[in-house]
């Protein structure tokens, strides 16, 4: 079957034009991965790990408690275990009432049960403090991070972090998750090498966790998280751990051919819930959970996540209400904070709000102590080189504490700061965005596309090419196509801005959601439109949809 015109051009506009890059594309392979020893520090963690397992000391996994740090967590623990490890504890901050980063005085709760050696899994880097506290009793640390580090890296056993500033791996795309699995790769190796392998063990069965945490991160999708993610959603289809596995049934994932926005915006998002609102269940049940109590806690899951979206939709309607009243025209960021928002729902109210506006928005819950946690989100219309992190060094001054990536942050302030903060981050930002790649704060609102197609060219055939460029995210975003013309025969508004649209070209119709929709349009009108082809899956069955990104009328 030959490659489709339009696949060729979505290549050609990405620089994918030889025979292996294509061939890498089409088909990533395992052997292609960068070593693991090749990550800075390995030796030495390694190294610690082998003294460890020999005398079978006892280990504690200390994660971060979003959807990158419970999935990294889960890797851990059950790559040690498999690798023949006997006691290994895990333990996950609250977000409510220990907030993020290495805190040592929970850590320290473990010496009781012998723990002398803690593994962290995305956080650490920036816990300098906390590192010298345990390192004062007894306790080695090895640090497992992708964040960016501040100005001192902390006195750890070894620090395995990719975006640590003096690591030649390569791997700076990794997510927290990836770089634990690549430590239980190195280990493997080195157990393997000194022939201790207490039983069988294929990675491979890890990388349902792998992928869950590297799509919900919204890390880049290039090299080594291609070619996992693409292995990964294979394995996550047909998952076996209960409770994942029936929370995708009940979503209507399970079994089928997943893509990374079946995990970005329908999988992670209900896990997610639970790590932000701590409601007497947390991801980390739902990932570890066994046949007994997987329904019970899948249940409680779906009740967590429908809070969840009646916080957020809450914490959205004040922020408009108040940006409605508040917001100048010049502003070129957005700080809004209230004692109504749940601290759990901050960063997906900044997210939104940043796409809507495309501003970098920050976004504070008041807390009774007087402190405002924030959380930091940039639109990616700013460019990959946007950066939040120098800004928010830039105004450290009026914070408590700050740290995170590129393009989402969290930060601490206190109340009687914020409104000098707000200031200050408007004269900051422009400074910043004009150093990145994007040529104003404002997009142009002109869309690109990678080709031009008919309807009759959407057939079957091409959604397997189309689909066989999977997975799309961040670094490899999916495919947009222009098609000109096509008549409205039917417009339904169903909620808020959504539309569904049915098109057609006189011969054939296709169905058109728009999310979020600018413009209404009505039946008879003639329009072109840029869109994403993808299946909606209704009721056992699947037909072709064009996911609307931008339309006008015809000319």
């Amino acid at each position: 079957m030959a490659m489709p015109s339009a696949i060729w051009d979505v290549l050609r506009a990405r620089g994918i034009t030889t025979t292996e890059d294509i061939e890498k594309i089409f088909n990533p392979a395992l052997r292609d991965l960068a070593h693991p020893f090749s990550l800075d520090q390995m030796d030495q963690a390694i190294q610690r790990l082998l003294r460890a397992h020999e005398a079978q000391e006892p280990i504690l996994v200390y994660g971060d408690y979003d959807l990158d740090g419970t999935p990294g967590v889960t890797l851990l623990r059950e790559g040690l275990l498999q690798l023949g490890f006997e006691r290994v504890y895990t333990f996950q901050p609250s977000r409510m009432n220990d907030g993020y980063g290495l805190h040592a005085r929970q850590a320290l709760k473990f010496l009781k049960d012998g723990v002398r050696l803690v593994l962290t899994v995305d956080v650490g880097i920036t816990d300098v403090d906390a590192v010298d506290e345990l390192n004062r009793a007894g306790v080695d640390v090895i640090v497992t991070d992708h964040h960016l580090p501040k100005d001192r890296l902390p006195n750890a056993l070894a620090v395995i972090n990719p975006n640590k500033g003096d690591c030649g791996s390569g791997l700076q795309h990794l997510c927290g998750t990836g770089v634990a699995f690549y430590l239980i790769l190195a280990l493997r190796m080195a157990l393997e090498k000194a022939g201790r392998m207490a039983r069988p063990f294929d990675p491979k069965s890890l990388l349902d966790l792998f992928s869950l945490a590297t799509i919900s991160d919204l890390v880049p999708l290039v090299r080594e998280n291609r070619v996992l993610v693409k292995h990964g959603l294979k394995i996550l289809a047909k998952t076996e751990r209960p409770g994942l596995r029936l929370l995708m049934s009940e979503l209507g994932l399970y079994g089928r051919n997943l893509t990374a926005q079946d995990i970005g915006f329908r999988l992670a998002p209900k896990l997610n819930a639970l790590t932000r609102l701590e409601d007497g269940i947390t991801a980390f049940d739902i990932l570890t959970a066994d046949d007994e109590n997987a329904a019970r806690l899948v249940e409680c899951a779906l009740r967590v996540n429908e809070k969840r979206r009646l916080l957020q939709d809450k914490a959205l309607r004040i922020a408009e209400d108040w940006l409605s009243k508040n917001r100048r025209s010049n502003d070129k960021s957005i700080f809004v904070y209230s004692p109504e928002f749940h601290p759990g729902v901050i960063s997906l109210t900044a997210n939104e709000l940043a796409m809507r506006y495309q501003k970098p928005v920050f976004v504070g819950a008041v807390r009774e102590n007087g402190r405002i946690v924030g959380s930091a989100r940039a639109p990616s219309t700013l460019g990959e080189n946007f950066n939040l992190q120098p800004i928010l060094h830039e105004v450290s001054s009026y914070l408590l504490r700050f740290g995170g990536h590129r393009h989402a942050a969290g930060f601490e302030v206190e109340i009687e700061k914020a409104e000098e903060l707000a200031e200050a981050l408007n004269g900051v930002v422009p400074k910043f965005a004009q150093a990145s790649d994007s040529p104003a704060l404002q997009p142009s609102g002109a869309l690109l596309y990678d080709s031009e197609v008919k309807l009759s060219d959407l057939s079957l055939e091409f959604m397997a090419w189309h689909e066989a460029l999977e997975p799309y995210g961040p670094g490899f975003e999916s495919p947009a196509y222009l098609l000109r013309g096509l008549r409205v025969r039917s417009a339904k508004k169903l909620k808020n801005k959504f539309f569904r649209y049915k098109l057609s070209d006189g011969l054939q119709e296709i169905e058109a959601p728009w999310f979020d929709n600018p413009a209404e349009f009505q039946p008879g009108d003639r329009i072109d439109l840029i869109f994403e082809p993808q299946w909606n899956h209704y009721n056992g069955r699947r037909t072709l949809q064009a996911k609307i990104l931008a339309a006008r009328p015809s000319r």
